[in-house]
């Protein structure tokens, strides 16, 4: 090869790896934005909202959203929630008045909803057996947002959003919320 082709392939190498860099990072910033704004359409008081962390996107492949490793992570902090949940309450006599308790319970319930149904649809393959199972094509993103917030009746509470979007990042197919201790 002549020298000055070699000198013509190199830039435009170096042109499309650039490229092909800068799309990624591109829709990895446009899947944040858009769990940003998902998150404070989410909320109950958009205006109490401090985000204390957001994940980098995560790709997804096929339906499978949550992987089984985080799928264990959630078990075991929901029962933790539970569990801290029923020592600070008098569960034996509910008070009806204390609404900052009901918006606590009222969370920690669609969370255990929504990790019921990530199991559900979830293939659960057995322990050992994810390399054995064929990769399914890229589907798109995850991404979680930690954040701090008070309800409408000034409760403050501490929680994790997760936001699944499509492959563009242009709409979320599915979000739920973990409560935090």
């Amino acid at each position: 090869m002549k020298q000055g082709k070699k000198l013509l392939i190199l830039p435009a190498v170096a042109v499309l790896l650039g490229m092909g860099t800068g799309c990624s990072d591109n829709s990895g910033n446009k899947a944040q934005d858009m769990a940003r704004k998902a998150l404070m359409a989410s909320v109950d008081n958009p205006e109490s909202v401090k985000i204390v962390g957001i994940s980098k996107p995560d790709s997804v492949f096929g339906r499978e959203y949550v992987t089984m490793k985080e799928k264990m992570a959630l078990s075991v902090a929901m029962m933790k929630i539970s569990r801290r949940f029923m020592e600070d309450t008098d569960f034996d006599n509910p008070d009806s008045e204390s609404h900052g308790m009901s918006g606590q319970m009222k969370r920690q319930m669609d969370a255990m909803t929504a990790l019921r149904s990530l199991m559900v649809t979830g293939e659960l393959k057995p322990a050992g057996d994810e390399a054995s199972q064929e990769r399914k094509p890229f589907s798109g993103w995850k991404v979680k947002i930690e954040y701090e917030a008070t309800d409408f009746d000034g409760q403050p509470y501490r929680s994790e959003y997760w936001f699944i979007m499509d492959k563009e990042a242009q709409c979320v197919i599915r979000s739920f919320e973990i409560p935090l201790l």
